[in-house]
């Protein structure tokens, strides 16, 4: 087809005038040849361009219709001049667009040229002259010459068979390779005939859909098996599209691959993957750059990277900082075809832990020209080969001494392998059994199981827990439970099937001792006062005794949460369905107290329930196992002691505040006796005047204690309050400033941790025990006091250390006790009710407090607080 631009420019000069000397310049610059002729033909006017084309300079007036000393038709008939296009054009005929000649210059050259003539009308149409622009196309022509004559070579050489096949199935065309391909002595063997011929049978009705198919336009692809003249069998792929036939039929063009070695390398790659697959050790592949192509599952838990995040990579993100090195001599040497063998060095994981590990790198070689495209690297973790070699012992022992036989067969029940334990198992070996039929293991009032097995092997079924009968080889039969899952290739193809094979005889009889178990569980459970109950792993609870129905009037047939909500205090329903949830998510035990309706009474009982997970060999939860026992009494005890208590603390809190203000008076007028009338007084008064200040003092100072002992419990739970110990030894000694100068005791400090309790608190600890070290001090040594923790776990413990008199073994146990003295008031001055109260802080916060000591040597005062 005549390009738009030729067109453009075809209207461009016909619309000039020659007469402009700017349009004339334009003409004669231009490199498309142009002339111009009379309404007879004759020449009027050419460009340069013209006579460089023609390889002439043409006479004006004289040369008619042409430039071209010689014209021909595309297929080297000639044309006379009075019969070109532009002569067809003046004498008034439709020039088609498009058109194609070959001209000859003087000289004998020739080259090819598309006109493009147009003519010159008055105002009553009439023709008054022509033009003509000559396109040169010989590049052009010359390239689609050598491009056809390149095409026809591809054809002719190409190793894959290029064939042409009517809708019919007549073929219509073949190249030398296909010809080989199906081994045809020469095209005339094969050209005419149907295509369908060599076709097998089995794939001749779907390659006529396929041969219609693309016949009526569509592409398509298809494989197939085709049977050569020589009876030779060749898997084919091919990929065709329609073709305009040179009579207008659309007609059947492929190119078709002799696929043969590809699927049976396919086949091979099956077996290699699933070896890849299944190995112990990493796999990987990657190119001469170093990047990562492939990985399998042992590489994903040897280096801790899924096959995603390793792929594409650089291998060197497995290679610490210090080998780096070793990459490019690696890579160097499989460039040179060399295989690295056994090269043991160190690997790094995703987690950054590093690997002992030996390495054998292959070169791997492009299968058509042998070029080495990158490397297969086979890595083997040594750091634990001994644990694995004796692992793989008893691996193997496991394997020779299971009780299971593995076997496998194709679809037509052939034995393919056959264990040790099949062996032991039938009786025959392996040499005896692979090759022959499953059906050698089945007595005679068995045989019809195997032609069902093998069609629900085929519909892609696997056969669970099969229970059957199968034969010995000395005839002896076996109870036994068959598992028999389909095998499939690459493409999801079932070829065979994996069985595996288990004695049950002795599993028939243990199931039997179970039954008789469950018999007397259930007989004990029914006996026992608690209610006892059983779930399955994921809660639903599957068994009650008869407790349970006796106390809530259920239904027996009723079991999971059925009923529960009835019976349960609405307080508790929520909380005790979180609690049991939790715990069957965590598989942990479960342990809470709740009320349950008596159907009896017609009130809430409380009861304590537990269960514990019941697990496998595996660790695997498979049962649940509770009870719900009555701890009514208690609950009702224990709210007994709690209000005594209470009353208790309220007494001696009111009791210690009471008491308060005639002690003060005692004291405060027994001062006023002894400064102003003991002098006057005799010795035995002034002595009773003393004792009774004295008296007053020590009773005021346990008045104090005994109300800081019961106000320990009454601050609130401290919540988000962290109290630094720091500071509360601090105030501690600040309070016991006047003892410490007094004594001159040496007191130091360790940096001491924050934690949850109120600092008024800790502030008591510290300065109670501080003081104690102080005061209960050798008279032989200056006291030295030392506090300190230590983070144990999920706790820190504080020891406040002393040299003072130590305190002997019978006694440690007891000094925490309210009113509880060792020595008497004239020894050591004090109440006794100091580690009391650090007792009941501990308590406080589910804390420990204890002493370490010798007699002599000092005290170790140690106390236990959550981190």
């Amino acid at each position: 087809m005549i390009s738009v631009g030729a067109k453009a420019l075809t209207n461009f000069v016909v619309g000039g005038d020659l007469k402009d000397s700017v349009f004339r310049e334009l003409i004669q610059a231009l490199p498309v040849a142009i002339y111009m002729t009379d309404a007879q033909g004759r020449l009027t006017y050419f460009n340069p361009a013209a006579v460089k084309l023609s390889g002439r300079v043409p006479e004006l007036g004289t040369d008619k219709w042409c430039i071209t000393w010689r014209i021909f038709l595309p297929d080297g008939t000639p044309l006379p001049h009075d019969q070109c296009p532009m002569a067809m054009a003046l004498k008034g005929a439709e020039v088609p667009t498009g058109i194609e000649c070959i001209a000859e210059r003087p000289d004998g050259t020739r080259f090819w040229f598309t006109p493009c003539p147009a003519v010159f009308r008055d105002a009553e149409g009439r023709i008054l002259g022509g033009i003509n622009l000559l396109m040169d196309i010989t590049d052009r022509k010359n390239a689609e010459t050598e491009a056809a004559e390149q095409f026809r070579a591809i054809v002719e050489t190409t190793p894959e068979c290029v064939k042409i096949i009517a809708p019919d199935g007549t073929l219509l065309f073949m190249n030398p390779a296909g010809l080989a391909m199906v081994g045809a002595a020469s095209a005339a063997d094969i050209t005419g005939r149907n295509v369908y011929d060599i076709i097998a049978a089995e794939d001749r009705d779907r390659f006529r859909e396929f041969n219609e198919s693309v016949c009526r336009g569509a592409k398509a692809s298809l494989q197939f098996d085709v049977v050569g003249f020589g009876g030779a069998r060749r898997h084919m792929e091919t990929h065709a599209a329609p073709l305009r036939h040179h009579d207008g039929a659309t007609v059947h063009l492929a190119i078709t691959h002799d696929v043969t070695e590809r699927r049976q390398a396919e086949r091979a790659a099956l077996l290699l993957r699933a070896v890849v697959d299944s190995s112990d050790d990493a796999i990987v592949s990657k190119n001469l750059n170093g990047i990562i192509t492939s990985w399998n599952k042992s590489a994903e838990r040897m280096f801790g990277y899924t096959a995603e995040e390793g792929i594409g990579q650089s291998i060197t993100m497995l290679i610490p900082p210090d080998r780096l090195g070793e990459e490019p001599e690696i890579l160097a040497r499989l460039a040179r075809g060399e295989r690295v063998d056994h090269f043991e060095t160190v690997r790094r994981r995703k987690d950054g832990s590093l690997l002992d590990i030996s390495l054998t790198i292959s070169p791997v070689r492009d299968a058509a020209e042998g070029v080495i495209i990158g490397a297969s690297k086979i890595a083997r973790d040594i750091s634990e080969r001994k644990r694995v070699e004796r692992a793989g012992l008893l691996l193997c022992a496991i394997v020779n001494s299971s009780d299971d036989a593995i076997i496998s067969k194709d679809l037509n029940g052939i034995i393919t392998s056959w264990n040790e334990s099949a062996e032991r198992m039938f009786g025959y070996t392996a040499a005896e059994a692979v090759g022959q039929s499953v059906t050698m293991l089945m007595p005679a009032d068995r045989l019809e199981e195997e032609p069902e097995i093998l069609a629900r092997l085929r519909r892609g079924e696997r056969v669970e827990h099969f229970e059957t009968v199968r034969r010995r080889k000395d005839g002896a039969l076996l109870d036994i439970s068959l598992t028999i899952s389909p095998v499939r290739n690459s493409k999801g193809v079932i070829v065979g099937a994996s069985k595996i094979a288990r004695d049950i005889g002795e599993s028939k009889r243990t199931r039997a001792a179970l039954v008789a178990s469950e018999a007397r569980f259930r007989q004990l459970a029914d006996t026992m006062p608690q209610i006892v109950w059983t779930a399955r792993p994921d809660g639903y609870i599957d068994y009650y005794n008869e407790r349970w129905y006796e106390y809530t009037g259920f239904n027996r047939n009723v079991f999971g949460h059925a009923g529960w909500e009835a019976i349960l205090h609405p307080e508790d329903v929520e909380r005790r369905h979180e609690t049991w949830c939790a715990a069957i998510n965590a598989g942990q035990p479960y342990n809470i107290e709740y009320r349950l309706k008596d159907k009896n009474l017609n009130r809430w009982r409380w009861f304590v329930g537990r269960a514990v997970p019941v697990r496998d060999t595996e660790d695997k939860v498979v049962k649940w196992f509770g009870t719900c026992t009555d701890i009514d009494e208690q609950k009702r005890a224990q709210e007994k002691l709690r209000r005594a208590n209470d009353d208790l603390e309220q007494f001696a809190f009111s009791a210690s505040h009471d008491l308060q203000e005639p002690l003060r008076t005692v004291k405060i007028y027994s001062e006023l006796l002894a400064s102003r009338h003991v002098d006057g007084a005799s010795g035995e008064a002034r002595q009773f005047v003393t004792f009774v200040r004295d008296g007053a003092t020590r009773m005021e100072m346990l008045v104090r204690d005994l109300l800081a002992f019961t106000q320990v419990i009454k601050m609130d739970d401290p919540g988000d309050e962290i109290a630094d110990a720091n500071d509360a030894v601090k105030e501690a000694l600040a309070n016991l400033a006047g003892a410490i100068a007094e004594s001159r005791a040496e007191i130091s400090t360790d940096p001491l941790p924050a934690v949850r309790v109120h600092g008024m608190h800790l502030q008591q600890l510290f300065q109670n025990l501080i003081g104690n070290a102080i005061k209960y001090r050798s008279p032989q040594r200056q006291p030295i006091v030392h506090v300190s923790a230590e983070r144990r776990n999920a706790h820190w413990i504080f020891t406040v250390s002393d040299n003072g008199i130590g305190i002997a073994p019978e006694y440690k146990e007891n000094i925490f006790g309210l009113f509880k003295r060792l020595h008497n008031s004239n020894e050591y001055s004090g109440t006794g009710i100091g580690l009391a109260i650090c007792q009941r802080i501990m308590d406080r916060y589910h804390g420990r407090i204890w002493v370490e000591s010798e007699p002599g040597y000092g005290s170790d005062f140690r106390f236990r607080l959550p981190v």
